[in-house]
């Protein structure tokens, strides 16, 4: 399994109109420190959240969005699905026909994707109509479920993130390796725990929006996040082998990357950058 991570920000970093010291210190320093929406691309094939940076991103690490086949959405909030990239799939749109893109989301996620999509194009995704103008077919997963799909196994996994419009977290199953994305989440439920009960983790890359501040209303932040590791370990998701990422980065309490990495380490984790290359 080969992971590409797309971005590593939450909404952006650094934050478009924010002139506090570490925006301003990510401006002045680049490289790592910029960071796009949250993403990531597994085998160039299957993509976690069409967020609003992604067609940059994939341009950007040569890859080809006419490769993919499967996506699997998180939740509906603005910088993890962008509506319009979805669109140019439509035919008057391109040149060439695509394959099918088999999209994996909770029910709640995909009436509200739906409605975007009809706001923005008059065209019903739910509809074997629409869905066959955008060549896409709709599965809805709830958590606990698992899918299976070429040669990969999803868990869906709980999170109170968003109950309202459904957001799901999840695990990805190839040849005997396991990848936990985990963005975006507050604190594992224990409905979650259970559905992650025993599954040893080769990879995971979670929520880390917040650093040393006590504000983490609905995501995560240093406390938690190490408070969720320590978890994971007892219900042996986690052994020494296992590599621990951050991600959804915030300029809250979250400085310029060379200086949160170094925190992280001492910590036993990193943070993920964009363009950062995994091979499980």
């Amino acid at each position: 399994m080969k992971v590409t991570v797309l971005g590593t920000g939450a909404i952006g970093y650094p934050l478009a109109f924010c002139n506090c010291e570490n925006c301003q210190q990510a401006r002045i320093r680049k490289g790592k420190s910029i960071r796009k929406c949250a993403s990531i691309l597994i085998n160039d094939d299957l993509l976690i959240d069409l967020g609003p940076d992604v067609q940059t991103s994939m341009t950007m690490y040569g890859k080809d969005m006419g490769n993919l086949k499967y996506l699997l959405q998180t939740h509906i909030h603005a910088d993890h699905f962008e509506p319009a990239l979805l669109c140019t799939r439509l035919p008057h749109q391109i040149e060439k026909k695509l394959q099918k893109l088999h999209i994996y989301a909770h029910p709640w996620c995909l009436k509200y994707m739906n409605a975007q999509i009809q706001e923005l194009e008059q065209v019903d995704l739910m509809s074997q109509e629409g869905a066959n103008q955008l060549n896409v077919a709709i599965h809805d997963i709830k958590a606990g479920d698992v899918v299976t799909f070429a040669n990969y196994k999803v868990k869906a996994i709980e999170t109170d993130h968003d109950l309202e419009h459904g957001s799901l977290l999840y695990v990805i199953h190839q040849q005997d390796k396991n990848l936990f994305y985990a963005t975006d989440t507050p604190e594992l439920s224990e409905n979650a725990l259970k559905q992650l009960e025993n599954i040893k983790m080769n990879v995971i890359i979670m929520d880390h929006t917040f650093g040393d501040v006590d504000y983490s209303y609905s995501h995560l932040n240093e406390k938690l996040f190490l408070e969720q590791i320590d978890k994971l370990k007892k219900i042996h998701c986690i052994d020494e082998n296992t590599k621990i990422f951050a991600t959804h980065i915030s300029h809250e309490g979250m400085k310029y990357h060379e200086a949160i990495e170094q925190r992280a380490i001492l910590h036993g984790y990193h943070i993920a950058f964009d363009g950062m290359e995994l091979e499980l």
